[in-house]
């Protein structure tokens, strides 16, 4: 059985405005208050289960010296307007707030849900130096927020430079990650997607937000030209090594036909199962073909690894 989530990632243009004379942008926090309403007006519109906005993006375009400045409560105006709106579409958003809690200021990641209310909140675990110097704390934690179609992971711009918070939302089973940020990431974010098998959806201040597949595909982005992009994932689809199944292959396509949906990597000597079918469960496929998916896999090799490894005899052996 697929477990369908459809994903609508934004991004805001800040180098130049969408319509002519495309002039660079000088927006107020107003400014890309309206912007981000209005994409989160066309998510829900294309129907999104998961709609993302950037990182600080009330704050997109202007220097760093403004962040206490302009951060605000949770809940507070901007929180609230975005709440709002997700509320109206029946949608969960991720959108990333420089918010003032207490006497301190983090730049957060906040899921909200399908209902308008606080699911998941996340303080950037690594600020940039110029943003602890103008007033950010950096967080702790590394979040993984509970909905209705998965498991929501975490990170926020920086963050991308430090496997070790990559690691703790795997081992946490996020589903999916969500990464909010100022800047685009580029191939890195493909390498953390396929390293932890998990996709990663990117929302950015300039141009390029992308849904990367765990394979490290990328299957949907923004551009200079479309301010969203659309993407249907299944987060049942399986990663299996070819290692003793390959000869399998032919027989559940020719058996499932167009029920499922079977991908090859060959390169890499990987493929890819989901069912497409809605009646259809995957792990009754597995069973019946005694599928080993790669986690398993490799835990497996993992194991007889460290039952039967031995050093080897010294050099002078060689001699």
């Amino acid at each position: 059985m697929s477990r369908p989530v459809r994903v609508v990632t934004t991004s805001l243009a800040t180098l130049e405005d969408t319509a002519p004379p495309y002039n660079l942008r000088h927006p107020s926090p107003a400014d890309n208050l309206r912007l981000g309403l209005d994409l989160l007006e066309a998510a829900g519109a294309q129907g999104a289960d998961l709609a993302c906005l950037p990182e600080g993006f009330m704050a997109a375009g202007l220097p760093l010296s403004r962040v206490r400045e302009v951060a605000e409560p949770i809940p507070g105006p901007g929180f609230d307007a975005v709440a709002s709106c997700a509320r109206r579409h029946r949608m969960y958003v991720v959108a990333g707030f420089y918010a003032r809690l207490g006497e301190r200021v983090h730049n957060v990641a906040a899921v909200i849900d399908r209902q308008g209310k606080l699911a998941g909140l996340y303080a950037k675990r690594h600020p940039t130096t110029g943003e602890i110097e103008c007033g950010v704390t950096p967080g702790a934690d590394a979040v993984v927020v509970e909905t209705d179609f998965g498991r929501l992971g975490l990170a926020i711009c920086f963050d991308l430079n430090w496997q070790p918070l990559w690691a703790d939302l795997a081992r946490q089973k996020a589903d999916l990650v969500c990464w909010i940020s100022a800047y685009e990431g580029g191939f890195p974010l493909q390498a953390v997607a396929w390293q932890y098998k998990y996709p990663v959806v990117t929302s950015v201040w300039p141009y390029q937000a992308r849904v990367i597949d765990y394979t490290g595909r990328i299957l949907a982005a923004t551009s200079r030209w479309g301010r969203i992009a659309v993407c249907d994932l299944d987060l049942e689809k399986r990663l299996f090594h070819t290692d003793g199944q390959m000869d399998k292959l032919l027989s559940i396509q020719t058996q499932y036909g167009s029920r499922v949906r079977l991908e090859t990597f060959n390169e890499e000597h990987l493929f890819t199962l989901q069912c497409i079918d809605p009646d259809l469960a995957l792990e009754d496929i597995i069973d019946e073909y005694g599928l080993v998916d790669y986690a398993t896999y490799i835990e497996q090799c993992t194991e007889i690894q460290g039952k039967t490894k031995m050093p080897l005899p010294p050099l002078a052996q060689f001699a």
